[in-house]
């Protein structure tokens, strides 16, 4: 071992990664990768400067004891302790000892004597411990100062106070370093107060700002607000309007200051991470609020105290400092550690480990400049590994010379190589066809192709009967490659999801390549999946009577996904799934079809859209309408063009035409669009074709509006703008429509030129516009002058008008437009709506309620469906009621619903034919209506022909489930009703319970 003192930089943490038997170690290094201490320790805590040139930090030694460690890796105080924690500002640590507590100062001395229960951290000179009966707070020489006793105890602040909890008692007050009591308890929680005299503190369940009398200058509002950090910012959520989760940053004047749906609650040198949603990429916000580092990044670490981030931009790894730079790392990932989260510089105490090959990782330090490298290596004996360190200059400092442990070979987590993927390598890198001619030569047997589950093909022993009916094969199979990427891993990094998908389209079309030039083309009409999943594809290949089938499966779970790449032979009639023509079912002839399908070439239509979008972004429109010609040609040769592809299409064609001034042909474009799109849209939950139907809805009335000369074709105008504005996913929210409001003001705004009584519903919209801040009223003149406008600032002191869109329902209303009328309104309500719950136990008066919804109503500017007003008084006033409204908002296929929410996708399946579960899915929609008890809860379904019904699915009661639900659903006999009447009936049924329950507490189980 050498040592290098360094009283510049504390040492870096090197992590070596040793096998099972002993586990992963850590050493220590200086700036220049020179050895500090061998690895010879468990775990290392921040170094802290001792304020003598020096530094000082807790570890843990091989036999999992504590002490405390200087800067060139020697004890000041023997690793003997039980634990041992970091060093406050103050300049104190707790350490344990056989059972008790005390505190070392930063010249690693025992302060105070181990003899406490429990000890926190010293702050303001004070620190609160725990004797036999309770907390009390010390000094720095350990003297008690306020006994106490208090059952709990909080820090205290640079202005002298703490929050406390007396014996018996279970509310908060606050004391002064006296111990007096200065605001009595009446907090369930309160953190630590600032300079400013200002702290977190809960009612309930919410939390909101308090200042050193105890007064509110925040109300109770969010559900958690953090300690305030160094930057004078505390970090909030709020949860409780789930359609409107709000996170971000308050100051001491309780002001917001940075918000964002996705914000980290790290902030480090002032700096946050905020995901923008929908795709934009993660960027920075500093403490301002303003967004500093642009959202570009695919993935991104918090900061470091050294200043950079682990990042991701596109498809490179790099690091990314304080002031925007990227330093592109020439690596193949950043490492993680033995469960998949990337270390990044916490890992290596201001280091970021990267993995430049199997068994090779380099530190980097903030700059990007390699500190040392991490190299196992092999030796003559092929049992036997030898792990190297080597400095920044490339010279050796350690190698595990006469151990006789192996070690682990770090291998990618995140970009996973051939073999990671491939049961045997030579699958990819060796003779496939070898592979395959085995398949077709072995005698033929019964196999499962198992999805999300790793298992034996042939053995079906673990499968039900009737699953393995449905699925079984018979022949050979070979699992060539696999994936599994869980919820956690998924949620974390988004990207993996493409970056997997285009692994093994790479894995599948270079092994269908090979299958080819050794058995020739594929045949071209043949389909045959051994599994059915999401977007799986296959190809087929006739050999001396038998089948070759390459199956790439793919399937998403609930938040997960999976894919595995098959190589199966056997007779074509032991493979294909055994069903039934679907498409006869609903009424195509395949015979008369078959001879005119053209299969529509994806690859050259996504090579198209490229170039496109290319020639967007230069803004070529020329060249984009030339493409979206060729695109249109490419479709109509082709049988089966998706309703997304056609979407696009149609918006390419439509901005080019309107951007090169050929305004008539992009009316006629967007009519032809609307025309198409819309007959597909029913059950169709893909955003591409709603966002070009919004798009050409406003085109059009924005022209027809522009050039309108009566109220006729004003009216016109107002037709598409209610198309444009019904045209969102139920649980879509108002955001996408915020694109669009210029338009439809304009348009009201212009029916009242025409039309004074419309006046009042213009300025209704206007001011809801004004509410909400929307950017159109200082961009677009017009709206701009109406805003400042007498008559406007007459109509705002006046009584409100209200634009009653979104209640008034049409004569005859589809299910879709239904739904989606009461989830706006229940949206757009419901954040009011949470506040007042907030402030109230169980028991709140109706009559104050109302008069909150009466206020909403006025202020949003619109008024609710009857039913569902009702419906927004019962929440918190009786909790525990059963039946338990809830509102109407994510629609989904039964199918997928039921198997989501109740996990039962296998009774489903074991009951079902695929042409029932395939109506199921796709004809019969369902939503949530309410929850009955732990076990069963009601749904309401609607169809196209039918309209609306509902029904009660209990839990593990499949054969009445079955018989009272499922075959009458099949055969469309469940009396309906419409939408407006079910929900009435259930909101009235649940206040006659509420009422019941109000006036006999034991009706309520």
């Amino acid at each position: 071992m050498t040592e290098n003192s360094n009283v510049f930089h504390p040492p870096y943490v090197v992590r070596f990664p040793f096998e099972k038997l002993r586990g992963l170690r850590n050493a220590l290094i200086d700036v220049n990768g020179n050895l500090v201490r061998e690895p010879n320790l468990l775990k290392v805590h921040n170094f802290t400067p001792n304020g003598k040139g020096g530094y000082i930090t807790a570890a843990q030694d091989l036999n999992e004891k504590w002490g405390y460690l200087d800067q060139n890796g020697r004890w000041l105080i023997e690793p003997i302790l039980e634990d041992a924690r970091i060093f406050g500002e103050e300049g104190m640590a707790r350490f344990k000892k056989e059972g008790l507590w005390g505190y070392v100062d930063l010249n690693g001395e025992i302060k105070i004597q181990p003899q406490f229960e429990d000890a926190l951290p010293f702050n303001a000179g004070l620190a609160a411990v725990r004797w036999h009966n309770g907390y009390a707070y010390i000094n720095g020489t350990g003297q008690v100062v306020i006994e106490g006793p208090f059952a709990e105890a909080g820090f205290f602040s640079p202005i002298g106070l703490a929050a406390v909890k007396k014996q018996g008692s279970s509310a908060c007050g606050i004391i002064n370093m006296k111990g007096e009591m200065v605001i009595a308890p009446q907090f369930a929680d309160v953190s630590m107060y600032t300079s400013d005299g200002i702290a977190p503190a809960r009612k309930g369940k919410l939390w909101g700002l308090i200042d050193t009398q105890g007064e509110w200058i925040v109300q109770p509002t969010y559900s958690r607000i953090e300690e305030f950090n160094e930057e004078g910012l505390a970090f909030f959520s709020d949860y409780t309007d789930m359609m409107n989760i709000r996170k971000g940053y308050l100051n001491t004047k309780g002001e917001v200051v940075v918000e964002g749906t996705s914000i980290s609650d790290q902030m480090v040198c002032g700096l946050v991470k905020e995901d923008v949603p929908y795709g934009g990429g993660i960027g920075f916000f500093d403490r301002t609020g303003t967004m500093v580092i642009p959202p570009q990044y695919a993935w991104a670490d918090p900061f470091h105290e050294c200043g950079a981030s682990v990042v991701l931009l596109k498809d490179k790894w790099g690091i990314l400092t304080m002031d925007g730079q990227f330093r592109e790392m020439p690596y193949v990932e950043p490492l993680t550690d033995h469960e998949g989260w990337v270390l990044g510089f916490y890992g290596g105490k201001g280091m970021a480990p990267f993995l430049i090959g199997q068994g090779e990782v380099v530190y980097v330090d903030a700059a990007g400049r390699e500190v040392c490298r991490l190299r196992v290596e092999e030796t003559e004996n092929p049992q036997e590994r030898v792990l190297r360190l080597l400095n920044a200059e490339g010279r050796i400092v350690w190698q595990n010379e006469g151990e006789q442990d192996t070690f682990c070979v770090e291998s990618p987590f995140l970009c996973k190589q051939p073999a990671q993927h491939f049961e045997d390598i030579q699958y990819w890198k060796g003779d496939i066809t070898a592979a395959a001619q085995a398949l077709l030569d072995a005698e033929p047997r019964d196999f499962y192709p198992y999805g999300q589950y790793e298992r034996d093909v042939y053995d079906l022993s673990e499968e039900d009967e009737d699953e393995i009916d449905e699925y079984k094969k018979r022949g050979a199979i070979e699992v060539l490659a696999g994936t599994y990427v869980s919820e956690e891993h998924y949620g974390h990094y988004p990207f993996l999801g493409e970056w997997e998908r285009k692994t093994f389209e790479q894995y599948f079309t270079a092994i269908a390549d090979r299958l080819s030039d050794s058995f020739g083309d594929p045949l071209p009409d043949a389909s045959i999946m051994l599994r059915w999943g999401d977007n799986n594809i296959s190809k087929v290949w006739e050999v001396n009577g038998k089948y070759l089938v390459l199956e790439w499966f793919t399937e998403y779970g609930d938040g997960d996904f999976v894919h595995r790449l098959w190589l199966a032979a056997g007779c074509k009639e032991d493979l294909e799934y055994d069903e039934e023509d679907d498409e006869s079912e609903y009424g195509t002839n395949e015979e008369e079809t078959q001879e005119n399908d053209k299969t529509f070439d994806l690859d050259q239509f996504e090579k198209l859209v490229k170039e496109a979008e290319a020639h967007m972004d230069a803004g070529e429109h020329e060249e984009v309408l030339d493409l979206a010609f060729q695109m249109e040609e490419l479709a109509s040769d082709s049988t089966d063009v998706d309703v997304t592809d056609m979407s696009w299409i149609y918006d390419c064609k439509r901005n080019a035409l309107y951007s090169l001034g050929r305004v008539e042909e992009a009316l006629e474009t967007c009519r032809e669009a609307t025309a198409y799109i819309s007959p597909r849209m029913l059950f169709n939950y893909r955003p591409e074709p709603r966002q070009t139907l919004r798009a050409c809805h406003n085109m059009l009335a924005r022209e027809l509006m522009e050039h309108a000369a009566s109220k006729e074709e004003c009216l016109t105008a107002w037709e598409h703008v209610k198309a444009c504005f019904k045209t969102v996913k139920p649980n879509e929210g108002e955001a996408v429509l915020e694109y669009f409001y210029d338009t439809r003001a304009l348009v009201l705004l212009k029916l009242s030129e025409f039309d004074p009584t419309e006046q009042a519903k213009a300025f209704a919209f206007l001011q809801r516009m004004q509410t909400m801040g929307s950017p159109y009223l200082r961009d677009e003149p017009r709206l701009a002058k109406a805003i400042n406008s007498v008559e406007y600032q007459a109509f705002l002191k006046s009584s409100h008008e209200v634009d009653r869109e979104y209640v008034q329902a049409p004569a005859q209303e589809t299910a879709m437009e239904a739904v989606t009328r009461y989830h706006k309104a229940y949206e757009t309500f419901s954040q009011f709506n949470s506040q007042v719950e907030k402030e109230f136990g169980p028991i709140l008066s109706l009559s104050f309620r109302e008069e909150m919804i009466a206020k909403a109503e006025e202020e949003l500017g619109f008024a609710l469906p009857d039913a569902l007003r009702q419906f927004m008084l019962v929440p918190g006033l009786v909790h525990g009621l059963y039946p338990e409204l809830v509102p109407p908002m994510k629609i989904q296929g039964m199918f997928s619903l039921i198997s989501d929410v109740w996990g039962v996708r296998r009774e489903f399946e074991e009951r079902l034919t695929q042409k029932e579960l395939y109506w199921l899915e796709v004809h019969c929609q369902i939503c949530g209506l309410s929850q009955m008890d732990d076990h069963s809860q009601e749904y309401m379904y609607f169809t196209p022909g039918k309209g609306f019904g509902t029904f009660i699915y209990t839990r593990d009661d499949w054969d009445k489930f079955e018989a009272d639900v499922l075959r009458p659903l099949l055969v469309q006999e469940i009396p309906v009703e419409t939408f407006d009447q079910v929900f009435s009936r259930k909101v009235t049924d649940q206040i006659k319970r509420m009422i019941e329950v109000s006036r006999n507490p034991g009706a309520m189980h």
